[in-house]
């Protein structure tokens, strides 16, 4: 008896050191993998924040955090030096990056968070499902680019998709969300020139306008693009 009892706590003590030896492995395997990767100080949120809130104000509701650079967010924030006597001008959630994007000047913010469009400007409206509003992340004061795109059913059964004007550097100053942020329609507004608002109302009224976020160092320049890809009937 007394040797059945020596044998079975030896197993569990030897099953013990299993789970000790793998779980010391795994503890520095991702040590080792983190060690490969070049990693950057950010400012994290702790808490809610709602917009409107100066940045003096910010205290504990944000702490610096080191992160993969890949995982940097564009304009990400490592101290409030660069926004100082600024506000955010939408509400801050727990766990995202500090961006300089969210901050504006208290001046010139709206009661319900947008901004006037810059002197010189004029503001065009799209309503766009989730996947063209640049994933439903976007907040005024953001810098979007502008995509649009045109369709041509071609011969043999391929349809072209041809990208012809590229917005770049764009101010967002109005973000409507839907309801249901997955499947509804969320209402961007940006600030653009004249004549670059009749080109964004163009793409509109084919449904080929997409937005992409941008960093806050953006070009302010138009380009154009002649690529296109070809699709069959059986890849639509």
């Amino acid at each position: 008896m007394s040797r059945r009892i020596v044998a079975a706590v030896a197993a569990v003590l030897l099953a013990a050191a299993g789970a000790w030896v793998v779980l010391t492995y795994v503890g520095s395997a991702d040590s080792r993998a983190r060690a490969g990767e070049e990693l950057a100080v950010v400012l994290v949120v702790t808490r809610e924040v709602p917009s409107g809130t100066p940045a003096d104000d910010l205290g504990d509701a944000v702490r610096a955090e080191q992160v993969p650079q890949r995982l940097v967010a564009p304009g990400s924030l490592a101290d409030l030096t660069a926004v100082e006597g600024l506000s955010t001008t939408a509400d801050l959630l727990p766990g995202e990056m500090l961006q300089s994007g969210r901050f504006g000047d208290p001046a010139a913010v709206r009661a319900d968070g947008s901004l006037p469009a810059p002197d010189g400007l004029v503001e065009v409206s799209a309503s766009l499902d989730t996947q063209r509003a640049a994933g439903g992340t976007l907040v005024p004061g953001d810098k979007v680019g502008i995509t649009l795109t045109s369709q041509d059913a071609g011969a043999s059964g391929l349809t072209s998709y041809s990208t012809f004007a590229v917005l770049h550097d764009v101010l967002v100053t109005r973000v409507s969300a839907p309801s249901d942020p997955a499947t509804g329609t969320w209402t961007v507004t940006v600030a653009v020139s004249q004549q670059d608002a009749s080109t964004v109302v163009v793409g509109l009224s084919a449904q080929a306008v997409w937005l992409s976020l941008e960093s806050a160092e953006g070009t302010g320049s138009t380009t154009s693009s002649t690529t296109s890809v070809a699709i069959t009937g059986d890849d639509q």
